[in-house]
């Protein structure tokens, strides 16, 4: 079964379509950004949330071979989306302010342009990048949530070349709601809509 694909618009439409070669179709034509739906390796994911990060600060490991954007641009994209209580996401501990913890082992490992066995738990153990292809018209973008070596979720995300940083900056919700959901599949949440990825 090929895996389902969400499209996210920068005016925040969401379409779903379940072959992954359409979605990527679309992709180029549209300049769009298409997000495949998670995968866990847990059945919830709450607690290794709230455990990795009591002071609501996690680390975010960049593993660009191209080092296409600064630290700085990722945490900020990346930080205080999805469920409550969100995250703010630091690529340095000692960032993190006076009186705040946080836990190392618990992070959001982002590989840029991926190699093809960077997935489960080889992106936390050993992620690898791989310079982007400059005739290339899509980057894609492997995220994961990590405890130490083990993968708790994963998404992957293609994103249109030209519109790069814009497109992170727009799906960052997704994300975090895909690697961070309250619930997995729960029809009985009435604060979990059907119509999110993580629902």
């Amino acid at each position: 079964m090929k895996p389902r694909i969400e499209l996210r618009s920068a005016v925040k439409g969401t379409i779903s379509i379940a072959a992954a070669a359409s979605g990527l179709v679309l992709l180029a034509g549209c300049n769009i950004a298409a997000i495949e739906r998670a995968h866990y390796e847990v059945t919830e994911v709450q607690s290794f949330k709230t455990a990795g990060a009591p002071s609501r600060v996690m680390m975010l490991e960049i593993v660009d071979a191209s080092n296409t954007f600064t630290d700085d641009f990722w945490s900020a994209a990346m930080s205080n989306h999805g469920y409550p209580p969100r995250l703010r996401f630091v690529t340095d501990p000692a960032d993190i302010e006076d009186g705040e913890t946080i836990k190392p082992e618990s992070r959001m490992v982002t590989v840029v342009n991926p190699e093809q066995s960077t997935m489960r738990g080889k992106l936390c153990s050993d992620p690898k990048s791989l310079p982007v292809d400059e005739t290339a018209d899509t980057i894609t973008v492997r995220f994961g949530f990590c405890v130490g070596d083990k993968i708790i979720s994963e998404t992957r995300a293609h994103f249109n070349k030209a519109q790069f940083a814009e497109q992170v900056e727009n799906n960052a919700d997704t994300i975090n709601y895909q690697l961070f959901p309250r619930h997995l599949r729960n029809n009985d949440d009435r604060y979990c809509s059907p119509f999110l990825p993580s629902c």
